[in-house]
């Protein structure tokens, strides 16, 4: 497919798909730049996925990676309560792909615009050493109400968060360790069949996972892994809850969870209160029933499961600071849009005696264990005096003890 081909095929897919905002168009493909009226505030947001760095073929369909292109840039306007309105996308387009690839590439853009319906405006198409898709989205709010902003959580904040956390990193972990899963699976699998077989298949399960209620054989349960990690490569739109919240003014801080919980709660704390810090029940991060299920099947012990999730990010979930009195208020949402929301902590003053004895000052960072010996007093002051110097503001109690975690870095995608 020839340029033009490709420009025609585009503009006539946005034009029959993404007929939105029209009232506020007045040139878009075709021309030189694009024009549009408005008299809303404006939001604007670019983000850019690039083969063997942020996805791989072999782990996600082309139509995966165009919806993906484009929710990325849709929960940066989710988080700040705006309304996505008109995108701009750049393709860098190597050799080795087909015509198909492409096709389906730029329908699972079309198909995502058109869920939250969002007009293509233009864009560019170049060629390229590796695949590469650059989409600028803007959007907009209202003058009469107000954008919810990052670094504004208010002291005594509850801290909540939107669906489901870890589904994205476990995705990733299947896709990287198939083989390993494999066997996994399949001595979970025997495992299984041999507690029902001992206890006349009256129980669900003798070990510790559920199975899929229709395993009927090892192929099944691998399958049922397969498909889990297929459908949480793509998370959903959160357009509309971001928009409550904002407009309900309930959010006093938001973000969405794109480089993990751990650094992105930073995102919500205080920028002029520095003794600010959050507190994060781990136990109430919420986690899906599959999730539970599988990480059980691979026996995947509790402390590396919520080292990888609050690590990870690319959940893309909202993730919020409000006041106490919201509670309800956000119980009431939750019901009424079918969307689960969970407090997972609150905003403390991280340096005062209260939290001490929460045992918040006793979190211990890589080394993992603390020292008493006489021999290691030395070596401990030091360590506390580098940890005061160093002293996140996020901190994790599990169950009822202070979390000792080891924040990961990844690199998401093996080149």
């Amino acid at each position: 497919m020839d340029e033009s081909s490709l420009i025609s095929y585009i503009e006539k897919n946005s034009r029959e798909k993404l007929n939105f905002n029209c009232s506020m168009i007045i040139k878009s493909i075709g021309d030189d730049t694009a024009i549009f009226r408005d008299k809303n505030n404006i939001l604007i947001t670019s983000d850019t996925l690039t083969e063997n760095t942020h996805f791989r073929t072999d782990y996600y369909s082309f139509s995966q990676i165009g919806a993906k292109a484009l929710l990325v840039n849709i929960s940066d306007i989710a988080s700040m309560g705006g309304t996505p309105r008109f995108f701009i996308l750049s393709l860098l387009v190597p050799d080795y792909l087909t015509e198909v690839h492409i096709q389906e590439t730029i329908d699972g853009i079309i198909e995502t615009a058109k869920k939250d319906k969002i007009s293509l405006i233009g864009g560019n198409i170049s060629k390229a050493r590796e695949f590469s898709i650059s989409i600028t989205l803007l959007g907009d709010y209202s003058v009469k109400q107000r954008a919810a902003m990052r670094y504004s959580a208010e002291y005594d904040d509850l801290i909540f968060v939107s669906g489901n956390i870890g589904d994205a990193w476990l995705s990733y972990y299947i896709m990287e360790n198939s083989e390993q899963i494999k066997e996994h699976a399949e001595d979970s699998y025997k495992i299984y069949k041999a507690g029902n077989s001992n206890k006349g298949n009256k129980s669900k399960t003798s070990g510790e996972y559920k199975a899929p209620k229709d395993t009927k054989s090892k192929n099944t349960l691998i399958q049922f892994i397969e498909n889990y990690a297929k459908k949480n490569l793509i998370h959903p739109s959160r357009v509309r809850l971001g928009k409550i919240l904002a407009a309900n003014k309930i959010a006093n801080s938001m973000t969405d969870i794109s480089d993990g919980l751990y650094k992105d709660i930073n995102n919500l704390l205080s920028g002029k209160d520095k003794n600010s810090g959050a507190l994060i029940i781990a136990d109430d991060i919420p986690l899906s029933d599959e999730f539970k299920n599988i990480t059980k099947i691979l026996n995947l012990k509790n402390t590396d499961i919520l080292n990888n999730i609050i690590s990870f990010g690319e959940d893309y979930e909202l993730l919020w600071s409000t006041k106490r009195a919201n509670e309800d208020k956000l119980l009431e949402i939750a019901k009424k849009e079918k969307i689960k929301i969970s407090k997972i902590g609150s905003v403390v003053k991280y340096n005062t005696d209260e939290n001490q004895n929460q045992g918040i000052d006793d979190i211990r960072y890589n080394n993992g264990t603390s020292s008493c010996s006489d021999t290691d007093l030395a070596a401990n002051e030091r360590t506390n005096e580098r940890r005061t110097n160093e002293r996140t503001r996020v901190n994790f109690i599990y169950k009822n003890k202070a979390l000792v975690i080891t924040p990961m870095t990844f690199k998401h995608v093996s080149s």
